[in-house]
C-alpha cells in the first residue's frame, strides 16, 4: 500500500473527527470522517492557495519554540488544511439544510 494513501487517510480521519467536534459537537464515525477529511483537505487546499498562506508554518514554530519538539510542517499544515476544509462544507452544509 502507498506511504502517501496511509496519511491521506489518517490525516482524513483526524481532521474529519476534529471538524465534526468543533462544528456539530459530534463524530459521525471512521467512514465518513474519513471521507470528510479528505474532501476536507481538497477544499482547505484550495482556500489556503488563495489566500497564499501556509498552514501548520507558526504551529510549528510555536511548538519547537516553545518544548523542542520538531514537527514535520507538512503533516501539520495537511492536518490544518484539511480540518478547515472539513469545517467549511460542514458549514455550508449546515446552512443548505436550513433552507
Amino acid at each position: 500500500m502507498n506511504v502517501e494513501l496511509i496519511v491521506m487517510v489518517v490525516v482524513g480521519m483526524i481532521a474529519g473527527s476534529l471538524a465534526a467536534r468543533i462544528v456539530k459537537g459530534d463524530n459521525f464515525g471512521l467512514l465518513i470522517n474519513s471521507l470528510l477529511g479528505i474532501a476536507g483537505a481538497i477544499v482547505g487546499g484550495y482556500i489556503f492557495k488563495f489566500l497564499k498562506i501556509t498552514p501548520g508554518k507558526g504551529i510549528v514554530t510555536m511548538i519547537s519554540d516553545t518544548f523542542g519538539v520538531e514537527l514535520p510542517q507538512d503533516f501539520v499544515g495537511m492536518l490544518v488544511s484539511a480540518t478547515v476544509g472539513a469545517i467549511v462544507i460542514l458549514l455550508i452544509s449546515r446552512a443548505i439544510k436550513k433552507k
